[in-house]
C-alpha cells in the first residue's frame, strides 16, 4: 500500500489525458475477458442457465470500475503521463475480481465444491497474489500517485466483499460473514457523520498483516476441504479480529481528536 504524504500532486493535462486513454483501452480489453471468464467459468461449473446473469453481473462490475477509474485518473490524483504496468496489475486485479462477483449466479456449483470449487480457490489465489504487486511496481517506476493508492485500497474492499458473499453462497458461513466486507465502507460512512473518524492513521504494520491474513482466509474458505463447522468456526474468528482491528483504529482516532479551540480573551 502507497503512502499518500510524500506524492506529487503537480498534474500535466495532456499526460492525464494519455494515461486516461491508455486505462480506458486497457479496461476495455480486461472488461470482454472478465465476462467471457466468468460465463465460462459458470458453465464449466454445471450452471449453464447462469451463465447470462453471471456475465451481466460481471459486465456491472466492470462498468463501474471503469467509471471510477477514469474519475480517478481525471480528479488531479495521478501526476504521471503513462498508466505503468502498476496501473495495469491492479486492474488486472479488479478484472479478476468482477469474474468472482459474477459466480455469486451459481450457489448450486458453489456449494457443490468439487473442481468448480478449486477453480474459485485459484482464480481468487491469483488476485490476491498481485496484491502488493502494484505497490512495488510503483516504487521501481517512479509512478507512485494518490490514484494508485486509493485503487488498491478500493480494489481490496470489494475483493473481500465479493468473497465474502462468494463464501456464504457456497454454504461455509452464514450471512454474517458478509459484514467483513462491510467493515470499511461503514467506517467510511462514519466518518462522514464523526469528523474525528476522518482524520488520519499512523502506519502500523500490524495493520497491513491484518488486511493480508483476513483475504487469505477468506481464500482458504472456498476451498472444497474445508467445511463446516471449522469454516463457520474460521469465518468467525477472521471476523471477530477484524472488528478487533477496527475497534483498536477508531479508539486511537477517538483518543487523539483534536480539542475545541481555546477562548480568545477581549
Amino acid at each position: 500500500m502507497v503512502d499518500r504524504a510524500d506524492i506529487a500532486l503537480s498534474v500535466s493535462p495532456a499526460g492525464m489525458a494519455a494515461a486516461q486513454r491508455s486505462a480506458l483501452a486497457l479496461w476495455a480489453v480486461l472488461t470482454v475477458l472478465a465476462v467471457a471468464g466468468s460465463a465460462t467459468m459458470v458453465t464449466a461449473g454445471g450452471n449453464g442457465g447462469a451463465a447470462a446473469g453471471a456475465a451481466l453481473i460481471t459486465l456491472a462490475a466492470c462498468a463501474t470500475g471503469g467509471w471510477a477509474i477514469l474519475r480517478g485518473l481525471g480528479s488531479g490524483a495521478y501526476p504521471h503521463d503513462r498508466l505503468g504496468l502498476c496501473n495495469g496489475v491492479t486492474m488486472a486485479r479488479g478484472a479478476g475480481v468482477a469474474v468472482l462477483a459474477g459466480l455469486v449466479m451459481a450457489p448450486g456449483a458453489l456449494a457443490g465444491g468439487g473442481g468448480f470449487g478449486w477453480a474459485v480457490v485459484a482464480l481468487a489465489a491469483a488476485v490476491l497474489a498481485l496484491d502488493g504487486l502494484d505497490g512495488w511496481l510503483a516504487r521501481r517506476s517512479g509512478l507512485r500517485s494518490a490514484f494508485g493508492a486509493r485503487f488498491d485500497v478500493e480494489a481490496d474492499v470489494v475483493f473481500a466483499l465479493v468473497m465474502a458473499a462468494l463464501a456464504w453462497q457456497a454454504g461455509k458461513v452464514g450471512a454474517w460473514f458478509v459484514l467483513i466486507g462491510g467493515l470499511r465502507p461503514a467506517f467510511l460512512l462514519a466518518g462522514m457523520l464523526w469528523p474525528a473518524l476522518r482524520a488520519p492513521l499512523p502506519e502500523a504494520r500490524w495493520r497491513k498483516v491484518m488486511a493480508a491474513v483476513q483475504m487469505t482466509v477468506q481464500v482458504a474458505l472456498m476451498a472444497p476441504l474445508l467445511v463446516p463447522p471449522l469454516s463457520v468456526a474460521l469465518g468467525g474468528a477472521i471476523l471477530a479480529a477484524m472488528l478487533l482491528s477496527f475497534a483498536v483504529d477508531i479508539r486511537w482516532l477517538l483518543r487523539h481528536r483534536p480539542g475545541p479551540a481555546p477562548l480568545r480573551a477581549g
